[in-house]
C-alpha cells in the first residue's frame, strides 16, 4: 500500500468521522428540538385541560348556586303562602268568634259604653252613629249612650261590629269598628306569632 493510500485512508476516516461525529451531534440537536416541542406540547395540552376542568368547575359551580337559589325562592314561597293561609284561618276563625261575641248582652253594654265615651271627646254637635246591618243592640240605646242628639244608620262597610262615630257638623270621625280593631291586630300577629321569615 502506498502512501497516498495511506494519506488516503486517514483523510478518509478523518472525513467519516468528522461526519459522523456532525451526524451524532445533529441527531442530538433534533432529538433535544423534539424533545423540547414534545415537552411545549405536552405543557401546552396541561395547561388547556386545566383551563377547561376549571371552566366546567365554575359552570357546575354555577348551576349548582342557581339550583340552590332556585329551591330557596321556592321554599321562601311556599312558606310565604303557609304563612298566608294561616293567618287567614286565625282571622277569619277570630272574626267568626267576635260575630258570635256581637249577638250577646256583654257587647251591647261594651258598645254602648265605647259610643258614650267616643261622643265625650267628640266636638259638640249632631252625631250619625254607623252601626253594621242587623245590629244586635237597640238604635234607641245607642242614641242614649251618646247623650245627645243622633242617629243610627246601619252601613254595608261594617261587617263585624262595632260602629263609627260622625259629626257631619265639624267632619269629626272616629272608626271604632271591630274589623278595623282585627285589622289593626294583624300587623302585631304578623309580628309577634313566630311565622316571620328572615331573608
Amino acid at each position: 500500500m502506498s502512501e497516498t493510500d495511506v494519506n488516503l485512508k486517514k483523510f478518509t476516516s478523518a472525513v467519516l468521522n468528522d461526519a459522523e461525529q456532525e451526524r451524532a451531534k445533529i441527531l442530538a440537536e433534533i432529538e433535544a428540538y423534539r424533545q423540547q416541542e414534545l415537552q411545549r406540547a405536552e405543557e401546552d395540552v396541561l395547561h388547556e385541560a386545566y383551563n377547561l376542568i376549571q371552566s366546567e368547575i365554575a359552570n357546575i359551580r354555577n348551576q349548582q348556586s342557581r339550583a340552590i337559589s332556585l329551591a330557596e325562592l321556592e321554599g321562601r314561597r311556599k312558606l310565604l303562602l303557609l304563612r298566608e293561609e294561616i293567618t287567614q284561618k286565625v282571622f277569619k276563625e277570630a272574626a267568626e268568634r267576635i260575630v258570635a261575641y256581637t249577638q250577646t248582652d256583654a257587647y251591647s253594654e261594651w258598645l254602648c259604653d265605647a259610643v258614650k265615651q267616643s261622643s265625650a271627646t267628640m266636638a259638640e254637635g249632631e252625631l250619625v252613629i254607623e252601626v253594621k246591618r242587623g245590629e244586635h243592640t237597640p238604635a234607641a240605646k245607642l242614641i242614649a249612650a251618646s247623650g245627645r242628639k243622633a242617629t243610627v244608620r246601619e252601613v254595608p262597610g261594617i261587617l263585624i261590629g262595632g260602629f263609627i262615630l260622625v259629626n257631619n257638623e265639624k267632619g269629626f270621625v272616629i272608626d271604632e269598628t271591630l274589623d278595623q280593631k282585627l285589622q289593626n291586630e294583624k300587623d302585631w300577629f304578623a309580628a309577634s306569632s313566630g311565622l316571620t321569615l328572615r331573608l
